[in-house]
């Protein structure tokens, strides 16, 4: 199974949309970039300029809700 990571932020609208529908039995890594910890593993992806939410899957990055929502959807089998 790939590692997956999604990092978020607090009041962040699509974040919560996509963190509300992580499907069922899928590992997700919910960061928070608002915090020291989130903030240093976003750096280390070189997300710090980007807008969340973001997925990485093994190293590749997904922007935007409906991207983001669709790739779950896959590794999830659905």
């Amino acid at each position: 199974m790939p590692e997956v990571l999604l990092f978020t932020k607090p009041d962040c609208q699509k974040c919560e949309y996509v963190k509300e529908r992580l499907p069922a039995g899928l590992k997700v890594n919910v960061i928070d970039t608002s915090t020291a910890e989130g903030l240093a593993e976003a750096a280390y992806y070189e997300l710090l300029n980007k807008h969340t939410p973001i997925l990485v899957v093994d190293d590749e990055l997904f922007e935007g809700s409906i991207n983001i929502m669709n790739k779950l959807k896959s590794l999830a089998g659905q």
